[in-house]
């Protein structure tokens, strides 16, 4: 294969882990901060335990697949960027 080729090839795999690391942060950024404004307004009640349970497992879940998604987009950035270097 070419040599341009390959690197415009590779170029656009790094757009796009760039893009899906970017989106997961700014998606992780964005439920702390619906989350700090929905204590604030008291529209999530602190004093049943079905509301801190809901809040715990839907926590969990946007933020573990937030971190899970930047931690993969990272590790394929830098495979990337190492294969970009010996080209």
């Amino acid at each position: 294969m070419n040599h341009t080729l390959k690197t415009n090839i590779l170029n656009l795999q790094f757009q796009k882990y760039l893009v899906i690391a970017s989106t997961s942060i700014i998606i992780g950024f964005t439920y702390f901060i619906a989350l700090f404004i929905s204590i604030i307004s008291k529209q999530i009640s602190f004093q049943e335990t079905t509301s801190i349970l809901i809040v715990i497992v839907l926590s969990t879940g946007i933020i573990g697949l937030s971190i899970i998604s930047f931690l993969n987009s990272i590790s394929h950035l830098n495979k990337i960027i190492n294969i970009l270097k010996n080209l």
